[in-house]
């Protein structure tokens, strides 16, 4: 077994796989410079696997767009994931369809919040407005508007960045209450899409697609 980065592993067998449920800093690759915390996360896992028999159980969804194995791993009964966020060396994330777990990893994130570990010594997260570049990022702004069409609810923050949320992954209940967000000061956590410059009047540049509202959350910050 290989230790690839902080939340991905090669298998003996050859398989690559990406732990569900945990997102950690990205190294430094091809001459861009690591994130912070990347090898710490990336060390932590190899000093804890390496050599070890783990416990694989894929996802729902099996593979990603890059083909790797989506799973839950474990040692001795204890979820990698789960042990990387409590140490503050990831966030959490929940990707439908694989949310099995989510509450637990969530919860194990409060933890390492309060208790103010690893990435949580100092805070991570950043105004919507100072996004330049794609990739995961902690957010946070204001909502400054809310639109509607058939297929997904649009949320943008700062009048900077849009949120977009499946409808068919909501049902009425936390429609009703995306809808009462307006106003509100929300964190927010996924993958930044950037969509160009080119774009058409209106349209934000910057995206964040959102399958699971536990990405999405008030905050007086």
């Amino acid at each position: 077994m290989k230790v690839i980065d902080g939340d991905t592993l090669r298998l003996a067998g050859g398989d690559t796989v990406r732990l569900i449920g945990v997102n950690t800093p990205e190294l430094g690759r091809e001459g861009r410079r690591g994130q912070e915390g990347a090898w710490e996360a990336t060390q932590y896992l190899r000093q804890w696997v390496l050599g070890q028999q783990v416990e694989v159980v894929p996802g729902v969804e099996r593979r990603d767009r890059y083909g790797r194995l989506l799973a839950h791993v474990g040692l001795q009964g204890v979820s990698l994931s789960e042990r990387l966020i409590e140490h503050g060396l990831g966030v959490a994330v929940a990707i439908a369809p694989n949310v099995r777990l989510s509450d637990c990893l969530f919860e194990a994130e409060r933890r390492a919040r309060e208790a103010g570990v690893g990435l949580w010594r100092s805070d991570p997260v950043r105004p919507a407005g100072e996004v330049r570049s794609g990739g995961f990022a902690l957010l946070r702004g204001r909502v400054t508007q809310i639109d509607l069409t058939s297929k997904a609810v649009y949320v943008e923050l700062d009048d900077y960045l849009v949120l977009r949320v499946e409808r068919k992954r909501l049902d009425a209940k936390e429609q009703v209450w995306l809808h009462s967000l307006k106003g509100v000061m929300v964190e927010v956590r996924g993958w930044v899409i950037d969509r160009g410059e080119q774009i058409g009047a209106g349209r934000k540049r910057w995206l964040i697609g959102i399958s699971d509202l536990r990405h999405v959350k008030t905050t007086n910050g």
